[in-house]
């Protein structure tokens, strides 16, 4: 009698078990479906699914399942919540990343770069050379290190990264025919020169490489720079991907010459202004668009500084916060992204002799961007 008793009671939780089960899994589903839904995540910073295709056609034969599956995940009720306990838990339990990002100390959120593609490498530095060669002028080539580089100090134990500094001195050895700017020899030598949620470089980052420039390209010492915070909480791709949500965010800063410098920026979709630096962006979540309105495929600008030279520059996302700055050294700049520029540089380079041409990236994209091979 007593084990028939514990059979039934055993089956009795079992079945219970399965019924909370069930009805949480219902109760769970329900709340999803009604729970409100957004088009933007502020956190991930991108677009969340917009929703299912449910045509007979596209659930029998197309990617109806796939489809919902990312749906349903981008709009889990309380996602953000669920991916930064997620993160927190990792951390926890010892993890010192979370989706390619170390969780480093002091705050720190820093890009993982594990590995590169060689031939990617050699390409883009053989594209330099017969572009160099082509139009017979020398390119003033910075590539920047990331975060792992220069504040390696702060990465857990046990990290791993692409030796950042070797890797750009032998870019910069290939190129020797090319003036270039190594940044090992000034960057992670001082205060902190990335932003604490962000892959970018900061303004003292920036400020540093145009004092390198400065000195190995204008053949001048810097001017001198008057910097006004203008928001505290930026939040960057670190963030986003990390899922570490507690993080504080990043102090944003202008920069401008103390000698008075005017500006008229034209962007390639008509837009003009008399500044580089875009106010309006210091609402949105990637306020790192601040600086000359984030990525554009040509941006022109002319200044009222009386050097009579001009710049272009062909460059990633890392040359944005650093422009302000070279902005006061030329009469004309004009900035190229080939990610989205698709015409001949080489057409720009109508004044060779008081023309400087840049090539500036960040080492994790340089290593990685096949756009350089549409140069002309």
């Amino acid at each position: 009698m007593k084990k028939t008793d514990r059979k039934t009671r055993k089956l009795i939780v079992q079945c219970a078990t399965c019924l909370v089960f069930v009805a949480f899994v219902f109760v769970m589903t329900i709340l999803n479906l009604f729970w409100p839904k957004s088009d933007f995540s502020e956190n991930e910073n991108r677009a969340l699914s917009p929703g299912v295709d449910a045509s007979a056609a596209n659930i029998f034969f197309g990617d109806f399942d796939t489809e919902f599956e990312t749906w349903f995940s981008d709009h889990f009720m309380l996602r953000d919540r669920w991916i930064e306990i997620k993160s927190s838990v990792r951390k926890d339990l010892g993890a010192i990343e979370n989706n390619g990002v170390y969780l480093a100390h002091d705050g720190r959120l820093i890009q993982q770069f594990l590995s590169y593609d060689e031939k990617t490498v050699e390409n883009n530095i053989s594209y330099l050379q017969e572009f160099s060669e082509e139009n017979d002028v020398k390119l003033n080539v910075m590539l920047v290190p990331g975060a792992a580089y220069g504040e390696a100090g702060y990465l857990p134990i046990g990290a791993a990264n692409v030796d950042e500094r070797a890797l750009i001195r032998q870019i910069n050895g290939k190129l020797s025919d090319q003036n270039c700017i190594d940044l090992t020899e000034v960057l992670g030598t001082k205060e902190q020169s990335w932003f604490r949620t962000d892959h970018h470089w900061n303004e003292k980052g920036a400020l540093s490489a145009y004092g390198a420039i400065c000195r190995k390209v204008l053949d001048k010492e810097p001017q001198a720079f008057n910097l006004t915070k203008v928001a505290d909480d930026f939040k960057g791709t670190m963030y986003s991907k990390s899922g570490a949500f507690w993080t504080k965010g990043d102090p944003i800063y202008r920069m401008d010459p103390k000698d008075p410098l005017t500006v008229k920026v034209t962007y390639d979709n008509g837009t003009e202004s008399d500044s580089m630096f875009m106010d309006k962006n210091l609402e949105i979540k990637d306020k790192y668009t601040y600086y000359l309105d984030g990525n554009h495929a040509h941006v022109h600008i002319s200044t009222s500084a009386e050097t009579g030279r001009k710049a272009i520059i062909i460059k990633d996302s890392y040359s944005h916060i650093l422009i302000p700055y070279l902005a006061s050294e030329y009469s004309e700049l004009e900035i190229f992204d080939l990610r989205y520029y698709h015409d001949q540089v080489s057409t720009w380079l109508t004044d060779k002799e008081n023309t400087d041409v840049y090539v500036i990236y960040g080492i994790e994209t340089f290593a990685a961007d096949s756009n350089l091979s549409i140069l002309w």
